[in-house]
């Protein structure tokens, strides 16, 4: 049991060793999935008398699964940026729309730079959480090739 949790713990470390040179999307998914799997493994491992490795179990999946996730959004970004240089991030909307740009000016900045997405299903979530308008997510759906 002892080698086990030390086994974890190190894998742990190295999960979160790996954030550091990895991109925001990556990073918030490993540090979300990770605290999200701790929570659940907690849970289930308490059920059967083992909460402790349960946590451990849980959050080196969390950590795991959330990272790959945000992983593949950042690679999206790194390559539509490769196309385009002036392309406009995803979180770079979500910035302009939280700091209360109006729609016809984020909408007009994508057009200025050709910028264009091909939003999935958790993007598009993404953005709603973040109160980028239906306007301007109608507007970048609109800009998929």
């Amino acid at each position: 049991m002892r080698r086990s949790l030390l086994a974890l713990s190190i894998v742990v470390i190295f999960v979160l060793a790996g954030c550091e040179t990895a991109g925001p999307k990556t990073t918030t998914g490993a540090i979300a999935g990770g605290l999200i799997g701790a929570t659940a493994g907690g849970i289930i491992g308490y059920q059967s008398h083992n909460a402790l490795a349960g946590a451990g179990i849980g959050a080196v999946a969390g950590a795991v699964g959330g990272g790959l996730i945000g992983n593949s959004m950042d690679k999206k970004d790194k390559e539509a940026s490769a196309v385009n240089a002036y392309y406009i991030p995803v979180p770079k909307i979500v910035e302009m729309a939280s700091q209360g740009t109006p729609d016809s000016i984020i909408i007009s900045e994508i057009q200025r730079t050709h910028s264009t997405y091909n939003l999935d299903s958790e993007t598009i979530t993404y953005l709603k959480k973040n109160k980028v308008s239906d306007k301007v997510i109608d507007y970048m759906l609109g800009t998929s090739k």
